[in-house]
């Protein structure tokens, strides 16, 4: 049970980050049982051997507080050392054996990396591999490098791009369209350290719809469902590019309003009566320079609880 919850407390990205480094180190085994007596062959690949088992063990080992620009640093060096060896190899199948590893680190930049870090990661060893193949231009090696390099590029946009779906599946609400509540308060946490940093204000508003249970028992749940859609669209007919719009409940809404005054806030809500026809009740704080994300949350929260009791107040008068 003990192992179990250890391997469970390591996350994916050590888990292939070690991986990677084992086939790395694999193919280096490979290279060294096999070595023709190439310049950089014998000792300098049971060096590397070692390095990259060293590697592959390290992300393991430190679980959690394995961090992230490790793996990139490696990748780079593999791509440094591979062009190396590609400038002094006298052996064309050794050296093709390198770089094909190429096309897995360029999958591992694109899934573990912004998209322009791992294009140019990816972009800067082909070009030190192919200054490589102009230094040392052994026969054969040209096409089979061109070939690699276009799988790469492959894996890497395939990986980016499967990535940048999953992300947004996992953030965006399938209904509205708006984020959701998954990661919205480490969103939260760096506007707050923005705000604190330029010393710009920044406002948090939540919104919830008022009699939305009524309408949903009375009218159906699609007609519930549309007006969510709408209101939706509503909100981000008045926010801006940079505001963050998500839904965090059934029929609540949260706004993140960056560089926005509490004064600008509530002419953002005024805009918002003018467009909608729904009755809807609001929390607006502007946040506070001892905030955490946690606790602006909670002062927006009670301050929508008491607009919705005094909108009820009135409304039994």
């Amino acid at each position: 049970m003990s192992a179990w919850v250890a391997r469970r407390s390591i996350p994916p990205f050590a888990w292939v980050t070690s991986a990677a480094g084992a086939v790395i180190a694999a193919s280096g085994l490979l290279d060294a049982v096999t070595s023709t007596g190439d310049p950089l062959g014998g000792a300098w690949t049971w060096f590397w051997i070692a390095v990259t088992v060293v590697l592959a063990g390290t992300p393991l080992a430190l679980g959690t507080r394995f961090v992230n620009g490790v793996g990139l640093a490696g990748a780079c060096i593999f791509f440094v050392v591979t062009s190396l060896q590609l400038s002094v190899s006298t052996a064309p199948i050794a050296s093709v054996n390198n770089v094909l590893l190429y096309p897995m680190l360029a999958c591992y930049l694109g899934w573990f990396y912004r998209r322009w870090i791992a294009r140019s990661a990816t972009a800067g060893g082909f070009a030190l591999s192919g200054i490589a193949i102009f230094v040392n231009p052994l026969d054969d090696v040209l096409l089979p490098w061109i070939n690699i390099a276009l799988v790469s590029t492959f894996c890497l946009e395939a990986a980016g791009y499967l990535r940048s779906r999953l992300d947004q599946e996992i953030t965006t609400d399938p209904l509205t369209g708006v984020l959701n509540r998954s990661g919205l308060d480490a969103r939260i946490e760096t506007e707050l350290a923005r705000s604190t940093r330029t010393g710009q204000a920044l406002v948090l508003v939540i919104i919830d719809l008022d009699d939305f249970k009524r309408i949903n028992d009375e009218r159906g749940h699609a007609a519930g469902d549309h007006l969510l859609v709408q209101y939706a669209a509503a909100l981000r007919s008045v926010t801006r590019p940079y505001d963050s719009v998500a839904r965090i409940g059934g029929d609540e809404f949260l706004l993140v309003l960056p560089a926005t005054t509490e004064q600008q806030a509530l002419d953002l809500i005024d805009r918002l009566r003018a467009s909608t026809s729904e009755q809807w009740s609001f929390g607006l704080t502007e946040a506070r320079s001892d905030d955490t994300a946690h606790a602006i949350r909670e002062r927006a929260d009670q301050r929508l609880y008491v607009h919705k009791a005094s909108r009820k107040g009135r409304a039994g008068t």
